[in-house]
């Protein structure tokens, strides 16, 4: 596949594959080198020359993928704890955001190929991300409200799709066509930078959060504002590198190329169904409109391709992440042993974190020691034994929810109410109805009841006076009541309170307490 289609359709993840050694040939039988992290090392200690460009272009995606990693980190507990929505429709949203920051990038790529060039381009929608980033900060101010937080996602969306096509080709541009070296070093550095803010941004802003209180509360308005200044600073080092810049003139719409070509493709094929006319590729009917290099080139996307196919499973997996492994964090203490203990938002730091140190690990000592026992010897035979160890982290991750389901309550039904009888009065009672009859001695409690909702008629007695009352209340569907009995004005007495059988969003207790007057003969 040429450097140009796999630069103009950059993600995060391709660099990988240009990091490693891959130039051409995913496919193929290639060794992936192993020196990427030592790549790194040589750009910083100018072992070679590099432009000085790429210097302001790597301090830009550090600060903007802190920027980003940082909101995303702690945005389902955000749309759950504090704007209140379920974890379903918390989830549903964090995806809508994520699939808006994974779609734009094909706009993002036609602007910049098109119309602007990259170096307006990322500019611009920079401008654009900074403003969603300052949305967001300023409508976690109380009071919770939804329209801003949705305006603020969507300007992050738009935003970050805008630079992720643009970045990293930009900084290929900066390279000489003799610098085929250093501009590998480039990849690895750049992809190290992803990594190490992601990495940094996901441990400190749930500190933030959690550990900083205002308004009452966890401090979203701080862990969103500090997201919203390393996006301002990115810009900045940006617009700071900008007399440095080797500025490549939009060369036409890429992506609306090989649509066209494809297009081309198809209808010459169909059209000549029948005829003499023969090709050995479909894509080479498309020879009249496109020159024979550009067909070739589409013909290697397409090989491509097809080893993305399973790419959309993956990702829908790993990008729980951010939504249901947090919520899953957020059920359990958090507790790693001698590390302590983690905020549940903090979860998604490991990931980064294992790529810094696993890379370099397998690259010098696991795929040469592959290599030698003639396994695993391909990066496609890589990338599936790595999807297979993905589908084995979420069946453990399923085994672990379905412990801490064990361990909740069965939800009422729209039939059901919950009942549970506590005797704070100074003796014993006696308590008789259809849903409960027993003793109760003084701060005993019966057990947590699941009854028909409705009216229910109870009395009470008390063992160590001749009092007796008998008392009806309302039960509601699908609701949990206390029924206290107490002494209230020296007699006997009743008080229904309602029941928070579920744990708080915000891992928080609950108490509830009743005054009793309690009278004492001296």
């Amino acid at each position: 596949m040429s450097k140009k289609l796999l630069l103009e359709s950059d993600s995060e993840d391709e660099l990988y594959t240009q990091l490693s050694g891959e130039d051409d040939g995913l496919l193929d039988s290639q060794k992936i080198s192993g020196k990427a992290w030592g790549r790194v090392k040589n750009i910083f200690t100018r072992r070679r020359r590099y432009p000085l460009s790429i210097f302001f272009i790597l301090g830009n995606e550090f600060c903007e993928r802190f920027s980003y990693y940082g909101m995303r980190a702690i945005l389902v507990l955000y749309l759950s704890r504090w704007l209140k929505f379920t974890d379903d429709h918390a989830t549903a949203i964090f995806h809508m955001f994520v699939m808006l920051c994974y779609f734009s990038p094909l706009i993002g790529a036609i602007i910049a190929d098109g119309f602007l060039g990259r170096l307006k381009t990322i500019l611009y929608v920079s401008v654009i991300y900074a403003i969603g980033n300052v949305v967001m900060a300023l409508t976690a101010l109380p009071p919770p409200e939804w329209i801003g937080p949705m305006i603020g996602l969507i300007l992050i969306g738009l935003g970050t799709g805008g630079i992720k096509p643009c970045v990293s080709a930009f900084g290929a541009d900066q390279f000489r066509p003799d610098q085929e070296k250093e501009r590998m070093t480039f990849f690895s550095a750049f992809y190290f930078m992803i990594n190490l803010g992601s990495m940094l941004s996901i441990i400190i802003t749930p500190l933030l959060r959690a550990d900083v209180k205002c308004f009452g509360g966890e401090c979203y308005p701080l862990a969103f504002g500090v997201p919203a200044i390393l996006m301002f600073i990115a810009t900045i080092i940006f617009i700071a590198g900008k007399s440095q810049y080797k500025i490549t003139p939009p060369a036409g719409n890429l992506v609306g190329r090989v649509y066209n070509c494809i297009k081309a493709g198809i209808v010459g094929k169909v059209k000549n169904r029948g005829t003499n006319v023969k090709m050995q590729h479909w894509l080479d009917y498309a020879e009249e409109k496109f020159e024979p290099d550009f067909i070739d080139e589409v013909k290697s996307l397409l090989k491509v391709l097809t080893l993305f196919l399973p790419l959309p499973l993956f990702w829908a997996l790993s990008d729980q992440q951010g939504s249901r492994w947090t919520l899953q964090a957020a059920q359990m203490d958090g507790d790693v042993g001698v590390l302590g203990r983690i905020k549940p938002d903090q979860v998604m730091a490991l990931n980064p974190l294992l790529i810094i140190i696993l890379i370099p690990l397998f690259e010098q000592v696991v795929y040469p020691l592959c290599d030698k026992c003639g396994i695993l010897r391909r990066p496609l035979q890589r990338m599936v034994s790595g999807m297979f160890l993905t589908g084995v982290a979420f069946v453990v991750a399923a085994l672990v929810q379905m412990k801490l389901d064990v361990q909740k309550e069965v939800p009422l039904s729209m039939t059901e109410s919950g009942v549970t009888f506590i005797n704070t009065f100074p003796c014993s009672v006696s308590v008789s109805s259809p849903i409960y009859s027993g003793d109760l001695s003084f701060t005993q409690e019966s057990d947590y009841l699941r009854v028909t909702t409705g009216a229910q008629t109870f009395s009470v007695s008390a063992n160590c006076t001749d009092e007796t009352l008998t008392k009806t209340v309302t039960l509601d569907t699908s609701s949990a009541y206390r029924i206290v009995i107490l002494k209230s004005a020296d007699k006997l007495d009743v008080y229904k309170a309602d029941d928070q059988r579920t744990k708080s969003r915000e891992g928080n207790s609950v108490i509830r307490y009743v005054s009793i007057d309690i009278y004492v003969n001296i």
